[in-house]
Order: C-alpha cells, then sequence, then structure tokens
C-alpha cells in the first residue's frame, strides 16, 4: 500500500511552534529520543512529545520537540519520524521556520551553503521581542519505499533554529549546535 501523500508537511512544525505547543504534551525531556546536551546547561528548558494518528492504518507520525535558552542563544528543535503507510514531503528550511510562530519579523534571510545533509539559512527576527541573529536548519532522514521500490518522500526531519542574542553566530558555532544534536 502507497504512503499517505505528505499528509503533515506541516503539522508537526506546528504543533511544536511556541504558541501551539500546548496541543502536545510537556514531559520531561529525558524521555525524548531527540537528545542536545547543552540544553542540561540551559537557564531553562521544555520538552513536547505528541502522537499524531488519523487511524491505524492511516497517516501518523512521532514528534518531539526541545527548546532551551542556554543564556547567550536560544535553541528550538523539532523532529518528526513518520510511522507506517505516512511519509513527509519535502519543502524548504525557510517554509519549516515560518511554522515557528515566535519567530517574529524574519528578515535578511540567506541561504548559507557547505553543512552537508542540512539545509541552513542564516536570517535576523525578534525573538519574544529581543532582536536576535539566527540560523534556521532542517535536515531530512531515509525515504518511505512502497511495496513496488518506488520512494515516496522522507521518513522524518530534524528542524530547527538557533538564534544568538549578542551578534550572530560563526561556521565553528553553528557546526557545534548541529554535532551537539542526536536525533
Amino acid at each position: 500500500m502507497p504512503g499517505i501523500r505528505g499528509f503533515i508537511p506541516m503539522a508537526a512544525a506546528l504543533v511544536f511552534a511556541s504558541g501551539a505547543a500546548q496541543a502536545a504534551d510537556k514531559v520531561d525531556c529525558s524521555r525524548l529520543d531527540l537528545k542536545f546536551p547543552p540544553a542540561d546547561k540551559a537557564v531553562w528548558v521544555e520538552c513536547y512529545a505528541h502522537h499524531y494518528s488519523k487511524g491505524e492504518e492511516e497517516a501518523n507520525a512521532d514528534a518531539e520537540a526541545l527548546i532551551a535558552d542556554i543564556g547567550t542563544h536560544v535553541v528550538h528543535l523539532t523532529s518528526v519520524v513518520a510511522g507506517r503507510n505516512t511519509y513527509f514531503d519535502k519543502v524548504p528550511v525557510s517554509r519549516k521556520l515560518s511554522a515557528y510562530d515566535e519567530l517574529e519579523d524574519m528578515t535578511d534571510v540567506a541561504t548559507e551553503p557547505g553543512y552537508d545533509r542540512y539545509q541552513i539559512v542564516r536570517f535576523r527576527a525578534s525573538l519574544w521581542k529581543s532582536e536576535t541573529d539566527c540560523v534556521g536548519f532542517l535536515k531530512y532522514g531515509g525515504a518511505t519505499i512502497g511495496q513496488g521500490g518506488t520512494s515516496y518522500g522522507a521518513r522524518s526531519y530534524l528542524a530547527g533554529y538557533d538564534c544568538w542574542r549578542n551578534g550572530a553566530p560563526d561556521r565553528a558555532q553553528i557546526e557545534a549546535t548541529l554535532d551537539a544534536i542526536d536525533d
């Protein structure tokens, strides 16, 4: 049976955008499969989990989110894994970022090349009424393969941002953030 055509291209990101996070269950961060060790030193951290399902044979996915204020910067990660008969249509990182309603007045969006499997964009945004320099990122995981061997779309994705309060992050800081994510 072929997968349900990209049923949640944005739904999981919408579940975890700040205003909609209440739709998911707030959980202890140790319960997540998604790990981000720098969050252990955060000023505050919140984690959410949500199982989306339209029925046993229909579209379903498991989503997790971690939001951490590390003092100099704020990191928001969303990890989503499709269930049986489900896959995600691939969209640009800028489209995923538009689902995070806490990011306001995004400007100067520019692609940042050279990060292997990640799509990276730099931008400026107001985050909780403070001006920040940000990096948005998106990485897709394996394809869902149908019975006939056809690839339908991504089986998982990791999306999020890292917004810095006092100046734009350099390449080493971006790589440190990406390397610390264990999804």
